[in-house]
């Protein structure tokens, strides 16, 4: 009777610890999926430039140079190359943010695809609300700058 409860207790041990080790390949498992974004791009056959700035910045500049006008926004990822985008501020000549404020408010929200292979990315399947007018000037491919 002993050497069963011992044989028990072993194997009550053995998952546990199992378990507990498998729990943070798991989290690790989630983030493979999470795209990580950095760099400097410029829309193939465009004026376009997207800066990933940071964790979660991403500065957007229709018109390629960020001095006349940058759509700043914070963003999130997710599978598949998700990117989930929320404008928080402007940068650039007063008169360009003005424009850009009516035509994009300040909690506007959007989402893309993002698909980078090497040094070039690709953004597709734009979707949002009041997002019709920057669509044209966002979705293709891109090259990193360097």
């Amino acid at each position: 009777m002993k050497r069963a409860q011992k044989f028990q207790r072993g194997a009550v041990v053995a998952y546990s610890v199992f378990v507990l080790a498998s729990l943070p390949a798991a989290a690790d498992d989630k983030d493979k999926d999470k795209l990580p974004l950095a760099g400097i791009w410029a829309l193939k056959e465009g004026e376009t430039s997207i800066e990933f700035a940071d964790k979660k910045v991403v500065k957007i500049s229709p018109h390629g140079d960020n001095k006349v006008i940058a759509v700043v926004c914070e963003y999130t990822t997710g599978k598949e190359g998700l990117v989930k985008v929320k404008i928080t501020g402007f940068e650039g000549k007063d008169e360009a943010k003005e424009v850009v404020k009516e035509l994009l408010p300040v909690g506007t929200e959007f989402s893309f695809k993002w698909k980078v292979t090497k040094d070039t990315a690709r953004l597709t399947e734009m979707k949002g609300e009041k997002v019709e007018s920057l669509k044209s000037h966002l979705e293709g491919e891109y090259n990193q700058k360097n």
